[in-house]
């Protein structure tokens, strides 16, 4: 493995010259930089939009033709148009302020009739779960209240009140996450360069058959991993300064499973093309979808608990300074660890001379199925595991929903998640189509389900997956499985209509479910 990862440096350093090694890190210090700096100096991203006419009896001054507001003064003209109002929203919000630093400037403090200050406190359990409170932040509220006991309110008298701590009522905002966001991005970004190198030199590799030749002298995970090691050294190099930099030594941590997915995933993808464009479309769709799942669900940390399931959330919590759940770590960073461990063991199987050349991505995976899976034992694990890629993409699905119209959501969400689990189901009943490995797989599949229920991870989202049943679910992933390997049995050519058939059989019999038993 050593002896590839040297060779895999040396070659890299003939493939890019001093120029091109140059220009690389150059560009990833401007990525990071850019990062850190946007943060520090906030983004502007809105200034200089609008237009506004201001009357100043001074010939030197001239006024835009294109105006969205005139101002004389006194009163504000506006145009019958969405932007022209906006506009002067804008306008009215600067006066505001402008006025307000007046006052303060001249009576400080006392500009303020009335200042409050906001502690945010998480809720410990869920006693409350209607009003988002447990119940010891329900015993905090009712002390805090002005009818709270008498000790409370001595413990008030006694406290040193900090005016620097209090605010007026209108500055109390909800916590943004849009400066943590761009630095979470920073332990990424640099691994982005990376796994695009490496890609390209791992596909260079298989199209000139160089991997053949290193396959009658190596073992296939000592090849890929040799060939990973550098790659991923330099990423995990990048993502130890970041933290360093940001005060934050174990920061980086977080950004392991998402970096090691980003590879996996990009091994895969070229063992499976076909050709350059064909691998160069697919890896920048696969790295696309990767990043949007990963910090998409971040984005909504504070409203959705099952945004835990992304790592970039615990980052971002880590950031702010906040305690983070050991259960939440574990999950989070199985559930991408379980795909990333997928996706190599089925990229060691796809490398093979019969499989990575020629032959459409279908029957390659259908390949790599027959080579992976050997016994219903087998089947059974991979079903079991397969839940994670079956709930990433569930999770796309539900996101993708929300631009339908309301009559439409939930028959297309229905319909998506039958599509996906029929589809991730059918590999592997395809490694051998018989009622054998059907119901092994059906079974490894349901286990992996109540395992998501089990752990709390889809426990509010159970009725769209149908996760608060037993019976049900079991006997609906059977039936499909066996209706799957009964009609591909006789010829694999009938796989479309067999997946089509089941596809059918799970969407109905889910809608039926949810509209009588929701």
């Amino acid at each position: 493995m050593l002896k590839i990862a040297k060779f895999e440096l040396r070659k890299s350093r003939r493939r890019y010259g001093k120029g091109s090694m140059v220009m690389i890190v150059l560009a990833s210090l401007f990525s990071l930089s850019a990062g850190y700096l946007s943060v520090l100096t906030g983004i502007n991203s809105d200034s200089g939009i609008y237009s506004i006419n201001v009357f100043i009896n001074d010939s030197s001054f001239v006024l835009s033709e294109h105006l969205d507001v005139y101002f004389d003064g006194s009163r504000i003209f506006v145009k019958k148009t969405d932007r022209s109002l906006a506009a002067a929203d804008e306008l009215i919000q600067a006066l505001r302020e402008q006025h307000r630093k007046m006052i303060e400037e001249e009576y400080g403090t006392l500009a303020h009739p009335v200042l409050v200050s906001v502690r945010y406190v998480k809720s410990l359990n869920r006693s409350f779960p209607e009003y988002g409170v447990g119940q010891n932040e329900s015993e905090k509220v009712e002390k805090s209240g002005t009818s709270g006991t008498k000790e409370r309110k001595e413990e008030i008298n006694r406290t040193k009140i900090n005016i620097t701590d209090y605010k007026p009522p209108e500055d109390i905002k909800t916590p943004s996450l849009v400066e943590k966001m761009v630095l979470a991005f920073l332990f990424v970004i640099p691994s982005y360069f990376t796994v695009q190198v490496f890609s390209s030199s791992l596909l260079e590799d298989k199209l000139l058959r160089r991997l053949e030749v290193m396959l009658s002298a190596v073992r296939r995970e000592d090849i890929l991993l040799g060939k990973l090691l550098p790659y991923f050294a330099f990423s995990l190099i990048s993502a130890i300064a970041v933290s360093v930099v940001l005060n934050n030594p174990l920061a980086f941590i977080f950004a392991l499973p998402v970096i090691l997915l980003l590879f996996t995933a990009q091994i895969f993808v070229v063992m499976i093309s076909r050709s350059y464009r064909e691998a160069t479309f697919l890896l920048l769709v696969v790295s696309l979808l990767i990043t949007i799942y990963a910090f998409i669900p971040a984005v909504f940390s504070s409203a959705i608990p099952l945004s835990k399931i992304s790592p970039i959330t615990l980052l971002l919590s880590y950031l702010r300074g906040e305690l983070i759940d050991v259960q939440d770590v574990a999950i989070s960073f199985a559930h991408l660890g379980v795909m990333a461990a997928v996706l190599f063991y089925l990229s060691m199987k796809a490398l093979n001379p019969d499989i990575v050349h020629g032959r459409s991505i279908m029957a390659k995976l259908i390949e790599i199925s027959r080579l992976s899976i050997r016994n219903s034992y087998q089947a059974f694990l991979f079903a079991f595991l397969s839940i994670s890629f079956a709930f990433m993409a569930e999770l796309f699905a539900v996101m993708s929903v929300f631009v339908l119209p309301q009559s439409l959501m939930i028959p297309a969400l229905i319909l998506s998640v039958a599509v996906v689990e029929e589809f991730i189901k059918g590999l592997i009943v395809v490694s051998e189509p018989c009622i054998r490995r059907a119901i092994a797989t059906a079974l490894g599949f349901f286990a992996g389900e109540k395992l998501l229920i089990v752990a709390n991870i889809l426990q509010e989202y159970s009725l769209a997956f149908l996760g608060q049943y037993l019976v049900l679910p079991l006997a609906l992933h059977i039936l499909t499985a066996i209706i799957f390997a009964l009609i591909v049995k006789k010829s694999y050519s009938a796989i479309p209509y067999a997946l089509g058939l089941a596809v059918s059989v799970h969407a109905i019999y889910n809608y039926a479910v949810v509209m009588l038993l929701a």
